[in-house]
């Protein structure tokens, strides 16, 4: 397990240094303005970082998302201006189901989609929509999980055969609503049992929400950091701002909202790892939210009025901390979700449900 763990934390150092030395303010704006940073995801896949989750069988490195989450919460920390952590989500996906890899950026549909009557004539076909899928107007390929009353399969579709409409969001990433209608996937498989299990009625949804939390935690570890250098080195009343009281409490506050983000992150991908996909994102995003909420909070009210001028790199992190946090369901749906489920099952299946949620790995 240690050596495993190395790899880990080996592949997160060699991210950071990547993205410590290829993101720049000036990265970020060209994707938030619709480009691809084709020599970026070059990198990462020389690197082998797209395909760590996936299984050995697949081509993949075969990580658990536990030795994984380092590189992913790094990756975060960066607002790596690539769809990383999707195509990471979908070659894990589709590794599993015994899928040929594409070789290509991916983008992710939370949203369970309809598949037809499959027929010798006509073959799988799918229909569906998103309302926001990111980084599907840069991506070629749409991964979806599409059922009906007999089966449940990954299909992954061609960016020509789906509908896609640009939408802006807070974070400015490239991204749109998207529409399928009838459409033949490029490839599919039949979910294995183990997968769909684990997967749940909610399909792919708790696995981004999961990964959104493991982003998150990376982005709040960077506001700290920013905040803790400015402190140092903002100068007013003839000394750093980091020694007034009030600067100090606040760094504190973020401090410990970070320590609680990561927690989180590492708690969703350790679920993961068991099986118990959907309890890792309901945990996770139900406690990341307030986190991410009050982290960008204190960061702004550190830098003052200067943080949100266009000139800055921190509204860049915030905006994207908070799209993260809508997506894949806020804190509130989830927490809500989490509440009708316990209102179900009622009063005495309460404890044994917290202590004993019977996972199923995935093999």
């Amino acid at each position: 397990m240690n050596d495993e763990m190395n790899i880990g934390e080996l592949l997160a150092d060699q991210v950071d240094k990547l993205f410590s030395r290829e993101v720049t303010r000036e990265r970020l704006i060209a994707v938030e303005q619709g480009r691809f940073d084709t020599g970026l995801w070059q990198n990462l896949d020389d690197m082998g970082i797209c395909l760590a989750l996936a299984p050995e069988s697949a081509g993949g490195v075969g990580l658990t998302w536990q030795e994984a989450e380092p590189a992913l919460r790094i990756a975060g920390s960066w607002a790596a201006p690539v769809p990383l952590a999707e195509t990471m989500v979908a070659a894990w996906a589709m590794g599993h189901a015994g899928m040929d890899l594409p070789g290509a950026p991916m983008a992710v549909a939370g949203e369970v989609f309809q598949l037809g009557e499959n027929s010798p004539d006509s073959g799988v076909r799918v229909s569906g929509a998103s309302a926001v899928t990111p980084w599907i107007t840069v991506c070629d390929h749409l991964l979806v999980l599409a059922r009906n009353d007999r089966e449940s399969r990954l299909c992954l579709l061609h960016r020509h055969d789906i509908t896609v409409e640009d939408i802006e969001t807070i974070a400015r990433l490239p991204g749109g609503r998207v529409d399928v209608a009838n459409a033949e996937p490029l490839a599919s498989a039949v979910l294995p049992n183990t997968l769909s299990s684990a997967l749940g009625e909610l399909g792919l949804l708790p696995l981004l929400a999961c990964v959104r939390t493991v982003q998150m935690a990376g982005l709040i570890d960077r506001l700290l950091e920013l905040c803790v250098d400015y402190g140092n080195t903002r100068e007013q009343f003839g000394r750093p701002i980091g020694r007034f009281q009030a600067i100090q409490h606040m760094i504190a506050d973020l401090a410990g909202q970070s320590a609680a983000a990561r927690v989180a992150g590492l708690y969703a991908c350790r679920q993961i790892d068991k099986g118990a996909i959907e309890q890792g994102a309901t945990v996770a995003k139900a406690r990341i939210g307030p986190a991410a909420t009050r982290g960008a909070e204190i960061a702004h009210q550190v830098f003052g009025a200067i943080g949100f001028t266009d000139e800055h790199i921190l509204h860049y992190y915030s905006r994207r901390l908070w799209q993260w946090r809508s997506e894949a369901g806020s804190e509130h749906w989830w927490a809500e979700r989490l509440g009708q489920q316990v209102l179900a099952r009622g009063g005495s299946a309460l404890w044994p449900s917290i202590t004993d949620p019977k996972p199923t790995t995935v093999e």
